[in-house]
This record gives C-alpha cells, sequence and structure tokens, in this order.
C-alpha cells in the first residue's frame, strides 16, 4: 500500500512598514546609510507551501504568479546561500503564493526569504547555524531580510542590517495600508534621491500631519512619522501623494509611505475607523489591507 505524502509545512508570511525611515548619507561602496523603524504587520501576507521532495533536484519553486519563480526569486536566493554556507541542501518542494503586492516598499520577498531562512535552519540539524550566522547570512539577501527573522518591532541602522528591537509603541492602533495601480524600483528611488540630494535647497517637502486645526506631529518614539523617500517618489508618482492625503483626510492619526514605495499606510485610533478608510479606499479601486497593531 503507497503511503500518502506528509501534508506540506505551512509558513505565513508577514509584511513590514517603515514608521520612520531617513537616509542619512552614501559609504563609499554606494550603499546607502539608513535609520529606520521597521513594524511587522499581518496583512497582506504570502504562503509559503513547503514539502520535502525525493527528486535529487535540491529545490523545485513554483509561484501562483510565473514569472516570479525563476532563480532571481528571494526564496530561490535564499536556499543557495543558506546550501552555500552550511553544506544542507535538501530536496524541497516549495509553493510559493503571492498576497503581498511587488514594488509596494512591504517587504514581501524579503519575508519569504527569511521563512525560507528560518525553515532550513530549523530542519538542518548538525548544520544549523547560531542566530548571529542566520542574521549575517540574511543580511547578504537584503538589507531588511533579518528584520523579519525577528518577531517585532524595531530601529534599524547601517543598510538596515543593524536592528535594535523596541517595545511595540503603536499597541492598540490599526493600520491602513493602501496600493494603487502604480509600482516602484528600489534601485530606480534610491538613483532619484541621489540626484534629489545633490541639489536639495534644504526645503522638506514632506507631508507628516493631518490637515485641520491641529499641528501637533504624531510622534513614535519622539520621532516624526516620514519618509525621505517621499521627496522623489511624490513628484514622479502624483498618485501615491493623493493616496497619503486621502488617508489624512480619512482620519488616519499619520501617513506615509512604506519603504521606497508605493503602498501608503495609515495609523488610525480606532478599528472601526480605520474600517470605513478601508471602504472608501476599496471603493475607489485601491488595493487594501488592515491589521490591528
Amino acid at each position: 500500500m503507497t503511503q500518502a505524502p506528509a501534508p506540506p509545512v505551512i509558513l505565513r508570511t508577514r509584511c513590514k512598514i517603515n514608521l520612520f525611515l531617513k537616509i542619512v548619507g552614501v559609504r563609499p561602496d554606494g550603499y546607502h546609510e539608513l535609520v529606520t523603524l521597521f513594524h511587522p504587520v499581518s496583512e497582506p501576507h504570502d504562503i509559503l507551501k513547503v514539502r520535502p521532495e525525493q527528486s535529487g533536484r535540491g529545490l523545485v519553486l513554483t509561484c501562483s504568479e510565473p514569472d516570479l519563480a525563476g532563480p532571481d526569486n528571494l526564496v530561490a536566493k535564499a536556499y543557495r546561500a543558506f546550501a552555500a554556507r552550511t553544506g544542507s541542501a535538501p530536496d524541497l518542494g516549495i509553493e510559493l503564493i503571492k498576497g503581498a503586492p511587488s514594488g509596494a516598499g512591504l517587504g514581501g520577498g524579503s519575508a519569504d526569504a527569511a521563512a525560507v531562512l528560518r525553515y532550513l535552519n530549523d530542519t538542518a540539524e548538525d548544520f544549523a547555524l547560531s542566530e548571529p550566522e542566520l542574521r549575517a547570512l540574511a543580511a547578504r539577501l537584503g538589507a531588511d531580510v533579518p528584520f523579519f527573522l525577528g518577531e517585532g518591532p524595531a530601529w534599524a541602522t547601517g543598510v538596515g542590517e543593524r536592528l535594535r528591537p523596541v517595545d511595540n509603541m503603536l499597541r492598540g492602533f490599526f493600520v491602513v495600508i493602501a496600493k494603487g495601480d502604480e509600482g516602484v524600483s528600489t534601485a530606480w528611488a534610491y538613483r532619484e534621491w541621489d540626484t534629489l540630494a545633490e541639489s536639495r535647497t534644504g526645503r522638506n517637502p514632506l507631508l507628516t500631519t493631518p490637515p485641520g486645526p491641529s499641528t501637533e506631529p504624531f510622534c513614535v518614539s519622539g520621532m516624526r512619522v516620514a519618509n525621505s523617500f517621499e521627496a522623489v517618489i511624490f513628484p514622479a508618482r502624483p498618485k501615491v501623494r493623493t493616496l497619503k492625503e486621502r488617508l489624512l483626510a480619512l482620519g488616519a492619526s499619520a501617513a506615509a509611505m512604506s519603504g521606497s514605495g508605493a503602498a501608503v499606510f495609515g495609523l488610525f485610533r480606532s478599528r472601526d475607523r480605520a474600517e470605513q478608510a478601508a471602504q472608501a479606499l476599496e471603493a475607489q479601486s485601491f488595493d487594501v489591507w488592515t491589521s490591528a497593531l
């Protein structure tokens, strides 16, 4: 009697928002130094179904978006990096079901890579890496991959790889994340920021407080919710700025673009206000996700 295959291991990833993101300079190697505050969000999310195989082929990756199933997918890169570092290269079939949008600044691909690294390490037995070694390997895949190996919010410096966990100062808040039909290339965003930095006049183009009688900024750990990338993304993608303004008009206590865009988030003090804002944006054909923080 043929034994039924074991059910797959289900890995449900999270995304992130950047409550604060400031580009503080460019290193001699061309990488940008950042100060940013990462915060995990439960929606949107991807799902990875991992099943041991006996094919002798190493990793067999499939994806709900077939164009993303190639060797450049961060899941495949994470598998190869772990195998090269440890010598552990188990035969695996991984089905990636995408829910997190690409080109949004939410770190969906980085979260997938971190989930695969964690799975590989947890099942590697004698080949397993220490936690510092695993984080160092993650950093080589992408600046925000190490963050997704952790659980809660964290300040990040360097290129994003040096992490300092912090308490969840937004517990009780709700976040609404919205994205239109535009995407943003991270490499393009950095090039545009470099061009702007060369000619910057000192004027602050960031919109960080809601319109109305109050001019007190929303603060997190004493720092204003803001994102350096907005200075270059908003002129080139005016719909993204309009989306931020719309979230503020719908009652968000603060709003900002996440990462290099093009997703924008708004922070709400009540579930009802968050759900009303989400419904209003969905009616305007935006993709919208709501999470409790």
